[in-house]
């Protein structure tokens, strides 16, 4: 690859980055299929970059669909490769001297620098990877590896080379009979690659791994998904599913997942949040060892940051599920390992390392990018040659967006991209909240971020929806010990109080809280927010069917000192199920945050290493669930518990009433990414 150190002064390089990926146009019938190709560049931050809406990514082609039945069924998939490498050489022409030679251009600060395009990445899934590589399906497209040792945890691996590959291709075209090589890398006689002319690229390394169809799809969906429901029965599977403790941030599989027909990315990782606690109990420890470290990797690789030590745990996930992965075999449920997508996520590290966080060539991407650049231009057409029609279409729309942010930068309309607030945060304050009403946007930043004395900021509704009494509280909410609870609060924050609460008190009740998290060193600079509800059961009111109660549980900072002497989230929290959150009467006197009920479970000390979860259990004071009340700057964030059963599920367990029927619980690690990385690094 071409240095920036190398390049004389004022001259630049810029990473292109192309993606290609074959998208059905026609719904319910027909075959109407596009091709489209995107071009963006490295230059641009990742979170630019997937954003549709800041056009970081542009259409630089359609490339033709053709069956070509003209050739023999011996021949056609040959020739498909071939007028694949023909039509992208014709796209990728330009790069050739631009990058060679440079090409001056007008940056975004108005100075003019030598631009180098460089091809440095290829977004595509695996038979275009193969179809770009010139190789055959069964092979892979970065490295030389026999098929009967893609099962195998290979220590090096021979990667392909350019020049060798180009070479082998011509010595295959000259001679009658094919060099060895041609068959030992799996090569297709594809003697003129798009690739070949292009200068500093090497277009093995520039293949991207796949974390939508390699894992998600590929290694979780259809591989551990399968496995493991061979092992303990489809009706079992869904068993647990059903019985799974309802969160914010997860779907519920209230059918089970055996009946789901039609499968998207979404449905995946919504299942990934929760089946490691499904198959605890259901399989051996050997067998829950290997769909821990499948989940892990899964995990790890979706660091939008990695540092040594995530590398490091994404290599000991890889390695601990290579060496138990034999218990498939024993169980009768698979023959071999030797599956390309297995095989492929050997190779993320070291595309990690050459390419940056694999977050930012995913194949969500390009899928996200077919709805404004193939599936709108499509149905903007009248079906008959649709793809000029969609061109001219996707032509006079950019020049309308180009012409609007003219008028609007002429009118000074565009607001700056960094801006200063006019009132710079002090992190030495303390919090405050934010509120707003029931129907505001949810995802509106809060005014204060999270600071070093507080972990989270949040935001609550400007009037409660309910106002409730001593009796509402303990029948509707079940917060059995309100009154004793809140004296016991009122006396540890004025020992001098005498104020009681009585059944003429009405406390406003809140709904929900969102609380706007800390930076994560893993994750983007995002805000990452989460919701925690109190509501209680509604009837079922005409059609309207009945709503089962919502008491989420949270991480909740017990002692707040000790918390911002350590600042260890796990070691300084505990888990707490939410049952009110609440504002005081004014006769209770000032007190400016709301405050929350809460039943707390015991301290996060007992570590399942086979799980690789806390074990848990409700916390108890004389036979009585031990309940507090606090101030909600005290929560951190939301959590996700699901219940510890055995070989077979309780019949009586249901989504609803696990968290009060189970004896001990699981601490999901799983239910996000954050919680994910702070439990494990």
């Amino acid at each position: 690859m071409i240095h920036q150190e190398t390049l004389p002064k004022g001259s630049f390089v810029a990473p292109v980055i192309l993606a290609s990926d074959k998208t059905q146009l026609s719904n319910f019938g027909g075959d109407k299929s596009a091709w489209p190709v995107y071009l963006s560049i490295g230059n641009l931050s990742k979170e630019i970059r997937r954003r549709p809406s800041c056009h970081g990514t542009v259409l630089i082609g359609y490339l033709p669909v053709a069956k070509l039945q003209c050739f023999s069924k011996a021949v056609r998939s040959l020739e498909i490769y071939r007028l694949f490498h023909k039509c992208m050489s014709k796209l990728v022409e330009p790069l050739i001297a631009a990058g060679n030679d440079g090409v001056e251009m007008i940056c975004a600060d108005t100075f003019i620098r030598k631009l180098h395009p460089v091809l440095a990445a290829y977004v595509a899934d695996y038979p275009e990877q193969c179809l770009i590589a010139c190789c055959k399906e069964n092979q892979c497209p970065r490295c030389v590896v026999r098929p009967e040792h893609r099962g195998k945890l290979l220590k090096a691996v021979q990667i392909r080379e350019p020049a060798a590959t180009l070479q082998i291709l011509k010595a295959h075209r000259k001679d009658e009979f094919p060099p060895p090589e041609f068959n030992q890398h799996g090569l297709r006689a594809v003697y003129k690659p798009f690739w070949r002319h292009l200068p500093h690229c090497n277009i093995f390394t520039a293949i991207t791994p796949d974390i939508l169809h390699q894992l998600h799809k590929g290694v979780f969906k259809d591989h551990l998904v399968k496995w493991c429901s061979d092992i303990i029965g489809a009706d079992e599977l869904d068993a647990r599913f059903k019985a799974m403790p309802d969160a914010p941030a997860l779907r519920h599989f209230k059918k089970g997942i055996s009946g789901i027909s039609q499968w998207t990315g979404k449905e995946h990782k919504e299942m990934q949040k929760v089946f490691v606690g499904v198959m605890v109990g259901a399989v051996n420890n050997e067998v829950l060892t290997v769909v821990r470290a499948l989940v892990d990797f899964i995990y790890y690789a979706q660091f939008q940051s990695h540092t040594t030590t995530s590398l490091h745990a994404l290599q000991v996930s890889l390695e601990c599920f290579h060496k138990h992965k034999d218990i498939f075999i024993e169980l009768g449920i698979r023959d071999h390992f030797n599956i390309p997508k297995l095989h492929a996520i050997q190779h993320y590290i070291d595309a990690i390392k050459q390419l940056g966080s694999l977050d930012g060539y995913n194949c969500e991407s390009p899928e996200r990018l077919h709805i404004d650049f193939a599936k709108e231009a499509y149905r903007a057409s009248n079906r008959r040659d649709f793809l000029e029609q969609m061109a001219v279409w996707l032509q006079r729309r950019e020049a309308i967006h180009l012409r609007s942010s003219f008028i609007q930068w002429k009118h000074n309309c565009i607001p700056a991209l960094v801006t200063k607030p006019a009132d710079e945060w002090d992190p030495t304050l303390p919090m405050k909240h934010v509120q707003s009403a029931e129907d505001e946007d949810e995802h509106a930043l809060p005014h204060t971020p999270p600071t070093p004395s507080a972990p989270t900021s949040f935001k609550i509704a400007k009037v409660a929806p309910f106002c409730r009494t001593l009796a509402e509280l303990e029948t509707l909410h079940g917060a059995i010990d309100f009154a004793p609870t809140l004296t016991a609060y009122l006396r540890k924050i004025d020992p001098t109080s005498r104020i009681e609460p009585s059944s003429y008190d009405r406390f406003d009740v809140y709904k929900k809280i969102t609380l706007y998290q800390a930076q994560n060193r893993f994750l983007n600079s995002d805000t990452w927010m989460t919701q925690l509800r109190a509501t209680c059961a509604q009837p079922r009111q005409g059609r309207k069917k009945a709503i089962p109660p919502h008491f989420d549980t949270a991480l909740v900072i017990e002692d707040m000192g000790s918390y911002k002497a350590n600042k260890d989230l796990i070691g300084q929290v505990q888990v707490a199920q939410i049952r009110v959150i609440f504002t005081l009467p004014p006769q209770f006197g000032s007190h400016p945050l709301p405050l929350a009920y809460v039943e707390w479970f015991t301290p996060l000390r007992r570590f399942d290493p086979v799980a690789g979860m806390f074990v848990i259990q409700r916390s108890t004071r004389t036979h009585r669930r031990k309940s507090s009340v606090v101030s909600v700057e005290h929560f951190v964030r939301g959590c996700h518990l699901m219940g510890k059963c055995n070989k077979k599920i309780d019949v009586d367990w249901t989504s609803e009433n696990v968290l009060d029927e189970a004896p001990s619980f699981y601490l999901n690690s799983h239910i996000d990414i954050g919680l994910f990385s702070h439990i494990r690094l």
